[in-house]
């Protein structure tokens, strides 16, 4: 089975199918530039809190660290950080993090170990400190299989698992995977991203779906029916309705390839095959909306010609709540082709705040049932973040497969495993 190193999602290479419909992405990209620099009338109501800052997103990511740094050994280092992005709009931050994962397989090889080291920041050029800013959003990486040892993404495929232990471990080398301007309108109320996008970033997401700081396994991040494609050129435009609904929208590059970001909008502009999606979401709460809300989301990616995979629709859902510590959640996906690892799943899990909610626990179960397949296979997730201090992480982690649907001679996968994260 051949697949793609993307950020969330990988799919197997399967026969091209009819032709799907394609669009010109340059067009939206006139629009949306054409939002941005269209005065608008200041509205009462600050939606700061907007724009495509997401739990994994790269700004949701630096809020993350300076709050878990504020106190500590790194305190002084944030604070100069602080007044830097005050001064200069510029705000950035690095990370280092090492997984291993072993199993109880009698193939070879059963284990498998990555690193991943990121260097990532936000300049906001336009309007800093305003609430319709825009800043310049990057983030650098290298992925890599650690000595002798394949990557731990490549792990569940190689053992027959239909879906990827680990998301983001690859040993892609070094990529770009954020390279994009992200734009606020109307006070906050709209917003657009475009350039060197992560679909996964923004789409279909809640707080337990960063691989880096939650689970890891993709039928818990997003779901093995849902075939976003790996960073690239692309665009999406969010508008909130009201305090509660939001809509967003937008394309990105079908085929594309981190390692090659120049080559790969080369390729893109001359064959025009993109992922498209569409989502609505509801919220109780705005501020808590990755927590507590309800999304349905829209997708459509076209026939992929040289990479001979065929095109497809699909629908995912995914409802989250809290109840003191407790995040429970649900996720449901359905797949109509677009080359993905299952056709239907549905995950349950929930996590829990722990020591003050320093600390975060996790356990989820997925069924799925691959395309052209009539087993069930199952998965269980659990995992524990313990916070050694302000910029240490260690997560030991359990993975549990019965019936992989590729592989119909294996009962069942025993995963054991460990991450280790450091953050500044």
């Amino acid at each position: 089975m051949l697949y793609a190193d993307r950020s969330h999602n990988s799919f197997p290479l399967e026969p091209r199918g009819p032709q799907s419909w394609n669009f010109s992405p340059q067009g939206l990209a006139i629009v949306l530039f054409m939002l941005a620099v269209t005065p608008v009338r200041a509205l009462s109501q600050d939606l700061r809190d907007n724009g495509f800052v997401t739990p994994d997103s790269v700004a949701g990511t630096l809020a993350a660290t300076a709050d878990r740094q504020s106190e500590g050994a790194l305190e002084s280092f944030q604070a100069w950080k602080k007044e830097l992005e005050g001064r200069t709009g510029l705000s950035f931050g690095f990370d280092d993090q090492i997984q291993y994962l072993g199993t109880n397989s009698d193939k070879s090889p059963s284990d498998a170990a990555s690193n991943v080291f990121r260097f990532y920041g936000t300049w906001t050029a336009v309007g800093n400190g305003a609430l319709n800013d825009g800043a310049l959003v990057f983030k650098v990486e290298n992925r890599s299989a650690i000595g002798s040892y394949i990557s731990t993404q490549a792990l569940g495929p190689s053992l027959g698992y239909a879906g990827l232990f680990s998301t983001t471990f690859s040993d892609a080398g070094w990529v770009l995977t954020n390279f994009y301007w992200r734009q606020r309108l109307l006070n906050n109320r709209m917003s657009f991203v475009i350039g060197q996008v992560d679909v996964t970033d923004y789409v279909d997401v809640n707080n337990l779906s960063s691989p880096w700081t939650g689970f890891t396994n993709q039928a818990f991040e997003q779901l093995p029916t849902f075939p976003a494609p790996s960073q690239g050129l692309g665009a999406a435009l969010q508008w909130r309705l009201n305090d509660r609904w939001a809509v967003l929208a937008g394309f990105a590059d079908a085929n594309a390839d981190a390692a090659d970001p120049v080559g790969s909008a080369q390729d893109f502009f001359q064959s025009g095959e993109t992922f498209k999606h569409f989502a609505i979401g509801w919220s109780p709460n705005w501020d808590d909306r990755f927590d507590q809300a309800v999304q349905l989301t829209l997708w459509q990616v076209d026939d992929r010609e040289t990479a001979g995979v065929e095109g497809g629709q699909g629908v995912a859902f995914a409802a989250s709540t809290r109840v003191d510590q407790w995040r429970p959640f649900l996720r449901a996906g359905y797949a109509d082709g677009g080359g993905t690892f299952l056709e239907r799943a549905i995950s349950v899990g929930t996590g829990y705040d722990a020591r003050g909610g320093q600390d975060l626990a996790g356990i989820g179960l997925n069924w799925g049932r691959a395309p052209e397949n009539s087993g069930d296979q199952y998965t269980v997730e659990a995992f524990y973040r313990y916070d050694l201090n302000d910029f240490l992480q260690i997560t030991p982690e359990i993975q549990y497969v019965v019936a992989p649907a590729n592989d119909l001679m294996e009962n069942d996968i025993l995963v054991l495993g460990f991450r280790l994260r450091v953050a500044f």
